[in-house]
């Protein structure tokens, strides 16, 4: 984090003040929009996660609205894999929501403190997932940013997707975004997302995918140098098999993460309940126990142990806030990219057009000139005295 930034978050730092019925403990980490704090719901007695928006966003009608929007379409969503919504208010001119605290890591720390999933836990994210998407589909809501940061894990091996902040309800055509800006994270971006086309749960399901790829590969699908690199690969290139990095994974989780990573919408899931079905038949196929038993996912000690390995601890709630700035901004970019690259696209073919038309115009040219020294000839040929009257008699 760099010095202006940490000086930033330092600021509108909340811990140790109260807000509504919330005593704020600590923060735990911060994003584009705001804040997340450890808090106790002092009514309740329980510990809560509390959204604070940030005091310039605050400012901003579209941001207000933006956050209200992410409270409602989340609060709608009751459902054990998706992190729960309790309360959306503003107090003083803060505006704030309370949400479901999960005492666990995100599967991106997961990843960095204990390697790559085996085929079981993967099956497991899959399902849970899964789930949490039949849900939001249900209620016409679609994620956008699907990635192993929002997917957190409890000790009990429940895996809950978490920051419904980019969802928009369809129902609603909302546009509380930029004209054309693009939501997500583009390492796990589906095609038409990156495009700026219209979405649907299955754009959730490549996100799915690509993430469990990740979690698979200990790499995403795709790589590159920009963010605009990353989601033209999404759109163009195949990723690298499952097998070449874990030749020991079944050939049914592969084939599913293949699906899901299709380019063309319909040739993915149709649903994610189609996902459970395939799902299952692999567990069926691999699963040697009870599938009622612990889940694959399942850990034991503290909160803690996960962050100096993994992360910091802000992470496991949502990405820290350089990361949040610096996919925003990726996002605006690969906007604008897009726009200068079919600009480019648009003279170019209108260069082609220019070309084909003055070639056909020299054409036409060459053709008229030779016409006219043929008629040329023909006349002079005509006003020439013939031969025979050269010595014909004069009178």
């Amino acid at each position: 984090m760099s010095q202006p930034e940490s000086a930033a978050a330092h600021q509108d730092d909340l811990s140790g003040r109260s807000l509504g019925g919330y005593r704020l403990l600590r923060r735990l980490g911060g994003g584009a929009m705001g804040n997340v704090y450890l808090a106790e719901q002092q009514s309740l007695g329980r510990q809560v996660a509390v959204k604070v928006l940030r005091g310039d966003a605050s400012q901003h009608p579209g941001a207000v609205e933006r956050f209200s929007q992410e409270a409602r379409a989340a609060a709608a969503l009751v459902h054990g894999n998706i992190v729960q919504i309790h309360e959306v208010a503003c107090v003083d001119g803060v505006h704030f929501l309370a949400e479901e605290y999960v005492a666990g890591p995100s599967l991106r720390a997961w990843l960095l403190a204990r390697g790559p999933l085996d085929a079981l836990q993967a099956l497991s994210v899959l399902s849970q997932v899964g789930s949490a998407l039949v849900k939001s589909a249900q209620a016409g809501i679609v994620h956008r940013d699907i990635k192993p940061e929002n997917l957190l894990v409890t000790p009990a091996g429940e895996v809950k997707v978490a920051d419904f902040g980019l969802a928009r309800v369809l129902e609603d055509d909302l546009e509380l975004t930029q004209q054309g800006m693009t939501l997500g994270t583009p390492l796990y971006m589906s095609p038409e997302q990156a495009a700026g086309r219209p979405v649907d749960v299955r754009s959730d399901l490549y996100s799915l995918g690509a993430s469990v790829y990740h979690l698979l590969a200990g790499r995403p699908p795709f790589i590159g140098s920009t963010s605009l690199a990353v989601a033209l690969a999404h759109q163009r290139e195949q990723p690298m098999p499952l097998a070449a990095f874990r030749p020991e994974l079944p050939a049914g989780l592969g084939r599913i993460v293949e699906q899901l990573l299709a380019k063309h919408p319909e040739e993915r899931c149709e649903s994610p309940t189609e996902l459970l079905q395939a799902v299952e038949a692999v567990e069926l196929a691999i699963s040697t126990g009870s599938r009622h038993g612990r889940l694959p996912l399942a850990w034991e000690g503290d909160v803690a142990d996960w962050r100096p390995a993994a992360t910091s601890p802000g992470v496991t709630r949502m990405a820290a806030p350089t990361l949040a700035a610096r996919a925003q901004a990726q996002t605006s970019r690969l906007r604008d990219a897009t726009r200068h690259l079919q600009e480019a696209a648009d003279r170019e073919q209108h260069d082609r057009e220019v070309e084909r038309w003055g070639r056909s115009r020299r054409n036409w040219l060459v053709a008229g000139a030779a016409v006219a020294a043929l008629a040329f000839g023909f006349a002079i040929g005509r006003s020439r005295p013939r031969r025979s009257d050269l010595f014909r008699p004069r009178p």
